[in-house]
């Protein structure tokens, strides 16, 4: 039991449900069907995005360009396809286009840190100011109100309908099929593979890494590929759901903090961390939950960056005294042998 209350996944979820309790007994139509598929639909696309930051996370890294390269990858797909008046294309083509875009410019971002050896911020930060230019200069800077059939098709699939106590109705979308699959995909991958210790093993000590055999440079070279993947997948769910694309769609560019928080929060950035994924999606769903549920409740909007910038530092503070707790100990260790 001891062992259980000092997991994090386990106390985060802990106070998920004290929070959803807390909310649920100030306003009770938080608690019901209809603002839980509020929260599901809310959370979808957070979800995809939380999972991109956390594999750069873990791999020791930053990234502040992977909101606007899903928004870029999903915004240039569009744009081709509606502006060439290919209206019947299948999905898994639109898919298919927007991941092809989402790992080129993740591997750019690959060469500039592996290659190039630049800072991470630094670096994702310019990959992402250069394609805000680029999308407007050289793309286009129109709205998209009108997506091809099947993207419209896909965002208007809802798999359950339920109603407020004000009779508003709120649905349960199918695209969070996809985001699930997504997330037990990369906890498979992460937690019963080689590929998966070895973006620990980076994350903990990058040289140490090297000196016990690993390919520093090709494991991150696929880390950013699956990056990508989720960063073009995630952009054309957002246009789906929204059912309209945007050159810099403000919901999803310069929400990257979110994202960091949702990590942190689940503690999927520490090398020693076991079941980052889990802890990434319990994350995102207290954020969301939070967000969602302030204005519920009459707490004004901009409060909600607060609370987040609140939970970053507390986390971050926590990783900290961990980490140099565990030096502190190692170096006593070293001392009595």
């Amino acid at each position: 039991m001891k062992k259980l209350l000092k997991n994090s996944q386990f106390a985060l979820f802990l106070l998920l449900v004290a929070t959803v309790i807390i909310f649920g007994i100030i306003n009770p139509d938080i608690l019901s069907a209809a603002s839980l598929f509020a929260l599901a639909r809310t959370c979808a696309v957070p979800a995809i995005f939380a999972l991109a930051i956390m594999v750069i996370m873990i791999l020791g890294e930053l990234d502040m360009s992977f909101c606007m390269i899903g928004a870029f990858a999903a915004y240039a797909t569009m744009y081709f396809l509606t502006s060439k008046g290919y209206m019947e294309v299948p999905l898994i083509l639109i898919f298919a286009m927007s991941i092809l875009i989402g790992v080129i410019l993740q591997l750019f971002n690959w060469v500039l840190i592996d290659r190039l050896k630049m800072k991470s911020f630094i670096a994702t930060l310019g990959t992402q100011t250069f394609l805000k230019g680029a999308v407007l200069a050289f793309v286009s800077s129109s709205y998209i109100y009108t997506l091809p059939n099947s993207a419209v098709k896909f965002g208007s699939t809802y798999m359950a309908t339920a109603k407020y106590g004000s009779g508003v109705e709120s649905q349960l979308p199918s695209a969070i099929l996809l985001t699930l699959a997504m997330y037990f995909i990369l906890h498979m991958v992460l937690e019963h593979t080689n590929f998966g210790r070895k973006l620990y093993a980076i994350g903990g000590d990058a040289d140490a890494a090297k000196r016990a055999g690993i390919a520093v440079s090709r494991t991150r070279f696929w880390a950013f590929i699956i990056v990508g993947i989720i960063c073009g997948t995630g952009g054309v769910i957002h246009n789906c759901l929204g059912r309209c694309s945007l050159p810099m769609p403000t919901d999803l560019v310069g929400q990257e903090l979110n994202g960091m928080a949702a990590v942190v929060l689940g503690r999927g950035a520490t090398m020693r961390g076991r079941g980052t994924v889990i802890g990434t999606f319990l994350g995102v769903l207290l954020l969301q939950f939070i967000s969602n549920n302030l204005i519920m409740i009459g707490v004004p909007s901009y409060y909600q960056d607060f609370v987040t910038g609140v939970i970053v530092f507390l986390g971050l503070v926590s990783q900290s005294r961990q980490r140099n707790g565990g030096s502190n100990k190692k170096e006593k260790k070293e001392a009595m042998a």
